[in-house]
């Protein structure tokens, strides 16, 4: 294995942490909407930015990345708050 694969590994698993904190503390606060929301917003907005910066440092950032990574992000925002306030 090479240094950059070590690195690129690194980026998934720093993903992979803060997506499980994500998930577990949504469901920890089960009963409390809006602090389930505010966590689903915090977690969207770091994949968000994990994403950009992730491919700034690959070397392969561009537009269409940054607008999959929002799309995905909003609509995983837009999904929860429907299940959350239902």
């Amino acid at each position: 294995m090479n240094k950059n694969h070590h690195f690129h590994i690194l980026h998934y698993l720093f993903l992979i942490f803060f997506l499980a904190l994500g998930i577990t503390s949504f469901f920890y606060y089960s009963g409390y909407p809006d602090n389930q929301f505010f966590i689903a917003m915090a977690t969207s907005l770091f994949y968000f930015i994990w994403g950009i910066v992730h491919h700034a440092l690959e070397g392969d950032l561009h537009p269409k990345v940054m607008v999959e990574y929002l799309v995905i992000s909003l609509l995983a925002i837009l999904l929860l708050r429907g299940a959350i306030y239902r």
